[in-house]
């Protein structure tokens, strides 16, 4: 769910990450641990036990841009950052032997790059896109082409100016390449059409939709340029001390750390105003509110696996006739003693096939014994083999776990048959309105049905007012 405001643990009173999907309790890091239920790992609820989904914030409600500015100019020296950079100095490197073709090759390949790591970054990746070469014309043409008829404006002003001499349009290029070239750079490294890209409305408009971030933006842009400027004569000594290869690596990695910071500056502008360059979906607009943090709580050890009203005893043993008709045969052999001239009975002796069990009893039984067993791969797979016979037979906690347990193991159409059964069958409404919160989510987030997830959650409010369930149901009406 999505906190506007950051809850608070009510154990610990620290800032909460999680919310029990069963208890709704806020969760802190120490209250939630991490459940394997093979062959997936889930964060669960130590409190209850049940699963524990992540609370959410918008992107810009945790670090601002500017308190996010200092990792994009440490970018190039850490982590992911370093091996990336020296790779494309060693790529420009290699090429420089190519001359001018070469050189227009391989900063045509850095640009596409750049590109990928504006996105990657407004993915919330620290990683590279690099360029694969299976299509030269994307790889190395389409990024230039952008980039050309993005800037057109910025330097078609400056090149009139000069052109006309005039000191007054100078300061006007000036102007417009400052609240041009930000925006128009991220719809170049974006799928914007060529058309919007030289669309004013649209790249000042997106200008004018980032408020304030934008002289945030345009002030790291400079600090960019200013790393440029420094750079310029930090390659010239570089190349200047004949030592192979490495003082042409060196001088190349100076001419690249300016250009790599500045698409890592664009790429955290896109990551926290995606919607204004159309880029992502609602979703990608949040965050978790503890990103990175991982649960530190110990579940309890478990006292029970198996549905709440799972009966203790076998009621039907394959191996075994029933008892009518065993007690059926018994008699007849029983007068058969009595007067041996009697006619014999047959070798088999008939009986009422009525009293076996129905195949619903048998799968029904063979799925209990198998969740009395501990194996919940046996369970499923006797479920799976039967689907609706069983489910008309077992009881609504039966299917309410082969429902969570299904999920957890990634076969959601037996975890939707297992929901919507759970749902016919008479229970309490607290419980019955908890098994149509999880066939809900299971269409919204699993099968992509939202629509049909939407209508459940309206049910659950209108027939189940005041319960967790109910409260549960509203606000997941109320996210994006």
């Amino acid at each position: 769910m999505t906190a506007e405001a950051p809850l608070r643990c009510q154990r610990h009173g620290a800032v909460a990450g999680w919310e029990c999907t069963r208890c709704n309790h806020a969760l802190c890091p120490d209250c939630v641990a991490l459940k394997i239920i093979t062959p997936t790992t889930l964060v669960a609820c130590t409190l209850c036990g049940e699963f524990a989904e992540p609370l959410v914030r918008k992107r810009g409600d945790g670090a601002s841009l500017a308190q996010r500015l200092p990792g994009a100019f440490l970018f190039p020296f850490r982590g992911e950052g370093l091996p990336v950079w020296l790779g494309i100095a060693l790529w420009l490197w290699a090429l420089s032997f190519l001359g001018l073709t070469g050189g227009l090759v391989g900063w045509s390949v850095v640009l596409g790059s750049l590109f990928g790591l504006t996105r990657s970054t407004a993915r919330g990746s620290g990683q590279m896109e690099l360029s694969d070469f299976q299509d030269f014309f994307q790889s190395v043409a389409m990024p230039v082409v952008r980039f050309v008829i993005a800037m057109v404006p910025a330097w078609g002003g400056a090149l009139l100016a000069a052109w006309l001499h005039q000191p007054w349009l100078s300061w006007l290029s000036l102007g417009l390449a400052v609240v041009w070239s930000p925006t128009a750079y991220i719809g170049a490294a974006t799928s914007a059409g060529l058309v919007d890209l030289l669309n004013p409305m649209r790249v000042l408009g997106a200008s004018a939709r980032l408020g304030k971030d934008l002289g945030v933006y345009v002030g790291a842009l400079a600090g960019v340029a200013a790393v440029m400027f420094v750079s310029l004569p930090v390659a010239w000594l570089a190349s200047r001390l004949w030592v192979p290869v490495l003082s042409g690596v060196l001088a190349q990695m100076a001419l690249l750390v300016g250009p790599i910071i500045g698409a890592r500056v664009a790429g955290l502008v896109l990551l926290l105003h995606g919607s204004i360059f159309g880029w992502g979906d609602d979703v990608d607009s949040y965050e978790p509110v503890l990103k990175g943090v991982e649960p530190r709580g110990v579940l309890p050890e478990p006292t029970r696996t198996l549905p709440a009203h799972l009966p203790e005893s076998i009621e039907l043993e394959p191996e075994a006739l029933p008892e009518a008709v065993a007690g059926r045969a018994v008699d007849r052999f029983a007068a058969l003693e009595l007067n041996p001239d009697a006619e014999r009975p047959p070798d088999v002796a008939p009986f009422d096939v009525t009293l076996l069990p129905s195949l619903a009893d048998q799968s029904a039984h063979a799925i209990r014994r198998a969740m009395r067993a501990g194996t919940p791969d046996v369970a499923l797979d006797g479920f799976r083999a039967t689907g609706l016979t069983a489910a008309e037979v077992l009881t609504f906690d039966e299917l309410l776990w082969l429902g969570q347990t299904a999920a957890a193991h990634i076969d959601y159409e037996s975890a939707e048959l297992a929901f919507r059964k759970a749902t016919e069958k008479p229970a309490d409404p607290e419980p019955l309105a908890r098994a149509q919160v999880m066939l809900a989510r299971l269409l919204a987030e699993r099968l992509n049905r939202a629509p049909e997830a939407r209508t459940w959650m309206e049910r659950i409010v209108a027939e189940h007012p005041g319960t967790a369930a109910a409260s549960y149901a509203e606000r997941w009406l109320q996210r994006p």
